[in-house]
């Protein structure tokens, strides 16, 4: 799985918990054919949206145990979707002038582009959660006027999809995900360097996130996190630190970043580097270990005081 496309993910929220009626109108199945000269009926257009959300309810599902297991199987769930979709599609095609009809069909079209183009594709990029959105508000809307009851699987297929991946290897804000650990730097502070110059202490704290394996940090720090920061003329690595003064508080977390932690444990850590200037901020670019050394993405540290 190409897990580089779906990190970053933050709607994934489809917001179908509010506007719902009370009532606990529904049906169960697909949507049942009906010809032009016949107008569709409530409980057809009822069947038409709670297929069409079932359907994307699998492909969500889909998803999920895709990410779990680590493969791209997507391709059964998303043509089943198609084949329920594509019915839908042609049934309010023939009835396009009836009332809700055009709603309708723009949340049918909305849901198959959403699993074709992005779920299916496992591309929930900026694009892909708009439309997502937009999915959310029509169906809020149709379930309105029609008296639908909330789309229960739906959303809690929704809800397990984010979830896992939330727990995705990659970066987020401060935090770093990795296979086997998750690193948050919680606060940076500058101190004058043994040799002259100054180093960034880096505060963070280390969870291992194993399930069988004990983990250093500081060796994790060093394996899964390129510190730099440029220059007016250069972009430098930056060495580990070494601080002129000491305290009993980083002796204490120096120790703890250089024991290895137990699988579920989480630890608060320091660490230092040893800036390169004052003026330009630290980034740290993120590779997974235990994944081939994937990219994960950047981190930016402003300088204390800059």
């Amino acid at each position: 799985m190409n897990k580089a496309l779906i990190i970053g993910v933050t709607v994934l929220s489809f917001g179908l918990a509010g506007c719902t009626s009370n009532s606990s109108t529904s049906s169960k199945g697909s949507s049942t054919s009906s010809t032009a000269t016949t107008k569709l009926t409530h409980k057809q257009m009822v069947d038409i949206y709670n297929s069409t959300a079932n359907a994307e309810a699998d492909v969500w599902s889909k998803l999920t145990d895709s990410i779990k297991n680590n493969d791209n199987e997507m391709s059964d769930a998303v043509n089943s979707a198609d084949t329920v979709l594509t019915k839908n599609e042609a049934t309010l095609k023939q009835h396009k002038s009836e009332d809700g009809v055009s709603n309708m069909s723009k949340l049918v079209q909305y849901s198959h582009t959403s699993i074709d183009d992005y779920i299916g594709q496992l591309k929930l990029d900026k694009k892909g959660n708009s439309l997502i959105s937009k999915e959310a508000l029509l169906s809020q809307k149709i379930r309105k006027q029609f008296n639908i009851s909330t789309p229960t699987k739906l959303n809690t297929a929704i809800k397990s999809a984010a979830k896992a991946i939330n727990a995705m290897p990659g970066v987020s804000g401060k935090t770093i995900r990795t296979t086997n650990y998750t690193v948050t730097i919680t606060s940076t502070e500058t101190t004058p360097h043994f040799e002259g110059g100054t180093d960034l202490i880096v505060y963070y704290t280390f969870k291992n996130t194993s399930k069988n394996k004990n983990i250093e940090p500081t060796e994790s720090l060093i394996e899964g996190a390129h510190f730099t920061q440029e220059s007016k003329t250069s972009i430098n690595d930056l060495d580990l630190g070494n601080p002129s003064k000491d305290s009993d508080e980083w002796d204490s977390l120096e120790k703890a970043a250089s024991q290895k932690v137990k699988p579920g444990a989480e630890v608060k850590c320091m660490g230092s580097y040893e800036l390169d200037n004052t003026e330009y901020p630290v980034k740290i670019q993120a590779t997974d270990p235990d994944n081939n050394d994937a990219k994960l993405g950047t981190i930016t540290l402003e300088l204390p005081n800059s």
